[in-house]
């Protein structure tokens, strides 16, 4: 993340891994490069990537990138990077969840900014339950067993703990209609509540 108030003295660039871990970690890795002022976007599962004037070599108007969360590859000209705005954004590293579900989008030859259709909403969540345990949840406590998650969305507050519900879709209509059979059943010691959104 970067402190807009240390912007000058402390800003770094990492790598992290699609798992969320930080490359070269604790393992004796170089030290990490300066961050660069400018960034790119993947037009197709719309990550973002900090890139410097430079790295896109000496020679022509660009060079060719490629994105290392959905392998997409694009021709990358020096007018189209984006200044980083250190002063008004944090920069983070990738959602655990959101890589997870653009490498299950990937897997089934979907687009990697699709989030999934009959969405449900699901209340009365015990405040430790992550996405991961409610995707398992919803996929083996259904009658119907082959019922695929495509996104679970553990709604937080601003200082980052679970509000107590969560948005969950899935890749069929027909998935989250035979999920709301799960309206009741115990995940983490708690009764859900599983409804169609009121949106």
């Amino acid at each position: 993340m970067i402190n807009a108030e240390k912007a000058e003295s402390t800003i770094a660039s990492v790598t992290v891994e699609a798992d969320g871990q930080v490359a070269g970690e604790g393992d004796g890795g170089e030290k990490p490069l300066p961050l660069p002022s400018t960034y790119i976007t993947c037009g197709k599962c719309k990550s973002l990537f900090a890139i410097a004037e430079e790295d896109l070599g000496n020679m022509g108007k660009g060079c060719r990138v490629k994105c290392t969360v959905c392998s997409n590859s694009w021709y990358q000209s020096r007018e189209r990077l984006f200044d980083i705005p250190t002063t008004t954004h944090d920069l983070l590293p990738a959602n655990k969840a959101d890589l997870d579900r653009i490498a299950r989008n990937l897997s089934r030859d979907i687009s990697p900014a699709f989030t999934g259709v009959g969405k449900l909403y699901v209340g009365n969540l015990d405040f430790h339950t992550t996405p991961q345990q409610l995707l398992e949840f919803f996929e083996t406590n259904t009658k119907e067993k082959d019922v695929k998650v495509c996104d679970v969305s553990v709604v937080t507050g601003p200082d980052g703990r679970s509000r107590g519900f969560a948005f969950v879709s899935f890749y069929e209509e027909s998935d989250g209609k035979a999920a709301l059979e799960c309206d009741g059943k115990e995940c983490n010691g708690r009764e859900l509540s599983v409804r169609e959104p009121n949106n």
